[in-house]
């Protein structure tokens, strides 16, 4: 596997199979039904407050326990029924589909199945509004498009008597279109494998003025100068951050009992020394502003608790280099990396190392961080703190120079990540009024998403828990596209996109730019190779991650 494209990418591969490229939509023209196990169910756009067991997908009973939400949700990814042959769907239309439900539904549950249609999977601004169905048989019709998407909703009123998924499957009325009389192959492909989440994230704008006039007055652009890649960079900023001399006693950062999140609050120029007020959690802030400020909109807060109760505030980012999310600890200016590979990690990567390496059978991350536990001190030592992992240190802790026998492995660090919550959003600078009332109390501060596992259970005022990494790491500043074949040497592009600020696409159709195309277009195919590229441009002239296929269409002959 390339190191460059670590878990966001499989898991992106995982769903473009299962959704627009495995041929699900062959077997339909064929008469065949498209089932779905609970484990499809699971890994869908959203599995929210279910627990996938054996061969059930079942209404997480923690729910009487944690906040007063009685139900979860699954949400599939849009589905193409249509006929399919790897990437390029076959021309049909699909006039109807019937939709059987499998549930076990004790007394006091029930399940609401919802379901809406379109033409394009990647793009669902145009598809038809949500509409309430049977359970458990229903028939949708007629359909916007050749694609489907279910909702579930779960619902009970004891924990001893739960709804459980055992599988759906559709059965599609399928009108092929006409074939082609030419053919038509792929010769190339590397298209970006969209991963979405169901969290709402809320995305802070580098022209924001605020965070502009901080960009001016740090000086960020000569933080990161000679940086040669998007990973180094931020490495970059991140030293920088940590070297920011540190001020505990102004309380520049509080109002009252309130963190304020204001970056003109938190970071000032004292005789100019670039200085930053507070603790960790500021740094993590200056840190955020910061990547911002240079157009990594995917910067955000995270905040853990693990070994020794010891507690700190990190950020994960996006680096578009690597394809996948980065933690990034501005106060220790620690990053962390497989030893294997070599690869970065994001926090729950590295919650799994801690996980797997140092918790044991009866075990979990509440005993983890037990302050003062002599038992989880010894096990520490006997395992080796620095022996499951890599840490690449940097030259700060808090605006001092770095001690050189500092133990990263023991003292705090990536040990730390035991309980994991993400703030889902960095604009702050935006709409101050977003601002949490208190921080510190987590996981479950503000009702901010907090992960769970079976290593880490939910805990008291934590009841917005996710399970899956696509709830946590979605990807960014991506193009998509899916093909499919329309009259004789044409082919339906349709686009898609997960760039925040998103403007256009940049197409080049063998090398020409193609302008104006909102979510799909007509490609006409010449005879031999035919060559398209597809890129997203934000709204600040960034381009980013590119979509590119090549196909060789044959003439039919007379």
């Amino acid at each position: 596997m390339n190191a460059s494209r670590p878990r966001a990418w499989v898991m992106g591969c995982a769903l473009w199979a299962a959704v627009v490229g495995s041929g699900l939509g062959a077997w339909a023209a064929e008469g065949r039904a498209i089932s779905l196990n609970p484990a499809d169910l699971y890994a869908g756009f959203e599995a929210r407050k279910v627990a996938l067991e054996g061969e059930r997908l079942a209404l997480d009973p923690r729910v009487f326990r944690f906040g007063s939400e009685r139900r979860g949700v699954v949400t599939t990814d849009p589905i193409d029924l249509g006929p399919s042959q790897g990437i390029i769907g076959l021309p049909a239309t699909v006039r109807t589909v019937a939709i059987e439900l499998r549930a076990d539904l004790p007394e006091g549950a029930a399940v609401a199945l919802e379901a809406r249609s379109g033409s394009n999977p990647l793009d669902t601004a145009k598809w038809s509004p949500w509409q309430t169905l049977a359970v458990p048989k229903a028939r949708l019709e007629p359909l916007a498009g050749r694609c489907i998407q279910l909702r579930l909703t779960l619902s009970a009123t004891s924990p001893e008597r739960v709804p459980a998924l055992r599988g759906l499957t559709l059965r599609p009325d399928v009108a092929p279109g006409p074939p082609w009389r030419g053919t038509l192959a792929v010769a190339e492909q590397s298209v970006q494998k969209l991963v979405r989440s169901p969290i709402e994230f809320h995305y802070e704008r580098p022209d924001q003025p605020k965070i502009a006039r901080f960009r001016t007055l740090a000086r960020l652009d000569d933080a990161v100068a000679g940086a040669r890649d998007d990973f180094e960079k931020l490495v970059k900023l991140m030293h920088w951050v940590g070297g920011c001399a540190n001020n505990r006693t102004s309380r520049r950062e509080r109002s009252g009992r309130t963190y304020v999140w204001d970056i003109d609050r938190v970071f000032t120029l004292e005789d100019g020394t670039p200085t930053i007020h507070g603790h960790c959690m500021s740094y993590a802030e200056v840190m955020v502003s910061a990547a911002v400020a240079l157009g990594y909109v995917g910067a955000r807060h995270m905040a853990v608790c693990g070994f020794r109760e010891a507690s700190h505030e990190v950020c994960d980012i996006w680096v578009p280099s690597l394809g996948k999310w980065v933690y990034f600890d501005p106060s220790l200016t620690h990053t962390y990396f497989d030893k294997a590979t070599g690869t970065p990690l994001n926090l729950i990567e590295m919650h799994n190392v801690v996980a797997q390496a140092f918790l044991r059978d009866g075990e979990d991350m509440h005993w983890w961080r037990q302050q003062g536990s002599a038992a989880t001190r010894k096990r520490v030592r006997t395992v080796g703190g620095q022996k499951p992992i890599g840490c690449r240190r940097g030259p700060w802790h808090y605006g001092k120079p770095a001690r050189p026998d500092y133990d990263w492995g023991f003292y705090h660090g990536y040990l730390a990540a035991g309980f994991v919550q993400m703030t889902p959003r960095n604009d702050f600078a935006a709409h101050p009024e977003a601002v949490p009332r208190q921080f510190e109390h987590y996981p479950g501060y503000a009702g901010f998403p907090n992960w769970v596992d079976a290593r880490t259970p939910p805990t008291r005022g934590a009841h917005n828990w996710v399970t899956r990494l696509r709830d946590f790491y979605w990807t960014l500043d991506q193009a998509g596209l899916r093909l499919v074949q329309a009259g004789e040497g044409v082919l339906r592009v349709h686009l898609g996109h997960t760039m925040p600020f998103f403007k256009a696409y940049r197409i080049r159709v063998d090398g020409h730019a193609v302008d104006g195309v909102a979510d799909s277009f007509a490609w006409k195919l010449e005879a031999g190779v035919n060559r398209l590229e597809v890129a997203p441009v934000d709204a600040f002239g960034k381009v980013r991650l590119a979509s590119r296929v090549a196909v060789r269409y044959a003439v039919p002959t007379p």
